[in-house]
């Protein structure tokens, strides 16, 4: 049985594929940090505003957070800092960020698939 994605994450698997190993494992690197980032900062923003009592207040300060103009600023700038880091570019990181919101073993199987086919050598995807 095949596993079918939506569009966006099949692109991203294609373009994902094609990266040579060394772009691919700096790509999920410059994600996660990104990732981590971007957290980070929103958390920091929650625990300033009160903290969340419950889930539905959680989210809507999570939600809240990332629609300040203060988070896009911080965004765009760390962003940057992490393209020029790890040496990656704006699709690159695209890719794996489209990648990382499936995130399943299916997903990472049919990666790995179309990366052994192209010969670009399979990757992990918890790095």
């Amino acid at each position: 049985m095949t596993t079918t994605f939506d569009e966006a994450t099949t692109a991203a698997i294609a373009a994902f594929a094609q990266l040579d190993f060394y772009t691919a494992v700096q790509a999920m690197r410059a994600e996660a940090d990104y990732d981590h980032e971007r957290e980070q900062w929103i958390s920091r923003y929650i625990d300033e505003h009160g903290g969340g009592a419950d889930d539905a207040e959680y989210d809507a300060l999570h939600a809240q957070a990332q629609a300040t103009p203060e988070f896009a600023q911080f965004v765009d700038a760390v962003r940057r800092e992490i393209l020029d880091y790890f040496g990656v570019a704006d699709v690159q990181l695209d890719s794996v960020i489209v990648l990382r919101n499936d995130d399943t073993d299916e997903l990472w199987a049919e990666v790995n698939r179309r990366r052994n086919a192209l010969g670009t050598g399979e990757v992990r995807g918890d790095l």
